[in-house]
């Protein structure tokens, strides 16, 4: 096959895999065997531009479909992620051929360092990693409870490996290493299966209902801020307008919310969530707001997970808050979102995730964008949390791909995951990972998600206790590389 008809699959393949919201999983399998081939048919040069920009091609594709200021904001960042993703394609072509019977594993270790690298770097979560395009893949998906997403990201690039080194070499030569890796990666999706059938979450369950507000109540809202002049967004605007005449504009949304509380109450569930930042809500009004809601609470002896954008006197403006409500009426916490998104104009949280008991086991909250940083919501496990509640917000091309990273976080640390999105994917997850509920802001005339979800005992796994080990020891292998393969081409080895 011509070398520019290899790039050229590689990278169609390539943007199916990324895309957020009609990514073909199939496709991260595939992709790299191209691009790998590619890299080494042509000059080192040629190699290093056009799989770094067919990698680049990706992240802007799928930057593409984010909006505008995410562009902005993290393009810098994404070109980084390119080139260190491009560094993994460079060494299996510098490396491999002098690495011996461990040439199939230099672009997996190299791949893995670099998106883990990526992270350390940038702040930017757990984004690039091939491994989180596989969240329906639930064998597959349980080797995240002991490595982490990475480890997912090492089986397809080392399927991608040994198929390219089949192909250069022939099947003959390669024969021994391909039953090693088959046998490795038959056994990965034994266990997953085994994991699946033998550690199910208990059948002991919570209903847990996410609610959003009508559109009568949002053009309310709209209506009224329109008329005084005021743009919810600016949030210094806002602190400086009339307060009267603001939180007049911001009450339908507020009022829509704990009506509908109240009637989830009404049909059976024991907590409700809000969506992040749909609610506005002055300082002033604050405690108003939790008392009336706490009312509600005590009444139906619920909890309520109020979500809303807190408006202060105060530069930046704005918070964006969850505060949780128990049954007795009071508030067991109020926590700030530790990790706002590049365009939001917020100071963050302390980075502590709250957590409270309950009768259905120990409950925490992050918000959004906060569930793609593994070790904050690693704190969550390490407090025996047996319920996660993430209030998000999302934009339309973003909801899948946010919402299916979170499902990575409930495999990874072993408790359950109710994650209730306006203007995006609200989804209901178990500790392995399963779909027990999923709702689509842009198909339902009004979003309700109601979930019933395993709780207590939470399931104890080998990532909540070590972390990202795997990624450590894949950094350490890539580094490692360089000087194994230099000692062998000295020694005249292949």
């Amino acid at each position: 096959m011509k070398p520019r008809l290899l790039w050229w699959l590689g990278t169609a393949l390539l943007l199916l895999a990324v895309h957020t919201d009609w990514n073909v999983p199939f496709a991260a399998w595939v992709f790299p065997i191209f691009l790998l081939r590619y890299a080494r048919q042509v000059p080192v040069r040629r190699a290093i531009r056009m799989v770094g920009l067919s990698l680049l091609l990706g992240q802007l594709f799928w930057l593409g479909v984010t909006g505008l200021l995410f562009v902005l904001s993290g393009l810098l960042a994404f070109i980084l992620l390119a080139a260190l993703q491009t560094t993994a394609f460079l060494a299996d072509r510098l490396l491999a051929e002098h690495a011996g019977p461990l040439k199939t594993l230099v672009f997996p270790v190299t791949l893995v360092a670099g998106e883990y690298l990526f992270t350390v770097i940038t702040g930017f979560g757990d984004f690039g990693a091939l491994g989180s395009t596989q969240s329906g893949n639930l064998p597959l998906l349980q080797t995240a409870s002991v490595t982490g997403v990475y480890g997912i990201t090492f089986a397809l690039a080392w399927f991608a490996s040994v198929v390219n080194t089949g192909w250069a070499d022939g099947w003959p030569r390669v024969k021994r290493t391909a039953l090693v890796h088959a046998c490795v990666l038959g056994l990965v999706f034994l266990a997953g299966g085994a994991r699946l059938l033998f550690d199910a979450p208990t059948t002991q369950t919570v209903r847990i209902a996410g609610i959003s507000p009508s559109a009568d109540a949002d053009k309310a809202s709209a209506d009224a801020l329109e008329r005084i002049n005021v743009k919810y967004w600016r949030a210094q605007e806002v602190s400086a307008a009339d307060p009267a005449a603001v939180g007049a504009a911001f009450a339908p949304v507020t009022d829509d919310l704990v009506t509908r509380t109240r009637q989830q109450a009404s049909a059976g569930a024991k907590i409700v969530v809000w969506p992040e930042t749909h609610a506005r809500v002055l300082e002033r009004d604050q405690d108003a707001l939790l008392k009336r809601v706490g009312a509600e609470a005590k009444q139906a002896g619920i909890h309520v997970e109020l979500a809303y954008a807190l408006y202060t006197a105060q530069a930046p403006y704005i918070r964006n808050v969850a505060a949780l409500v128990a049954p007795s009426g009071e508030v067991s916490w109020t926590y700030d979102k530790t990790h706002p998104t590049p365009m939001e104009p917020m100071t963050p949280g302390p980075g502590v995730v709250p957590t409270a008991d309950s009768p259905y086991g120990r409950l925490a909250t992050v918000i959004c964008y906060d569930a793609d940083f593994r070790d904050l919501m690693r704190q969550a496990a390490d407090k025996e949390t047996a319920l996660m509640l993430v209030p998000a917000n999302d934009w339309p091309g973003f909801g899948t791909l946010h919402a299916e990273k979170a499902t990575f976080r409930a495999v990874e640390n072993g408790y359950s995951l109710f994650r209730h999105s306006v203007h995006g994917n609200s989804t209901a997850v178990d500790s392995q990972g399963r779909v027990l509920g999923h709702a689509d802001y842009f198909r339902t005339d009004q979003q309700t998600l109601v979930a019933d979800l395993p709780v207590q005992p939470r399931t104890q796994t080998v990532y909540s206790r070590v972390g990202d080990v795997f990624a450590w020891l894949c950094l350490a292998a890539a580094a490692l590389c360089p000087l194994w393969t230099y000692k062998r081409k000295l020694t005249g080895k292949r």
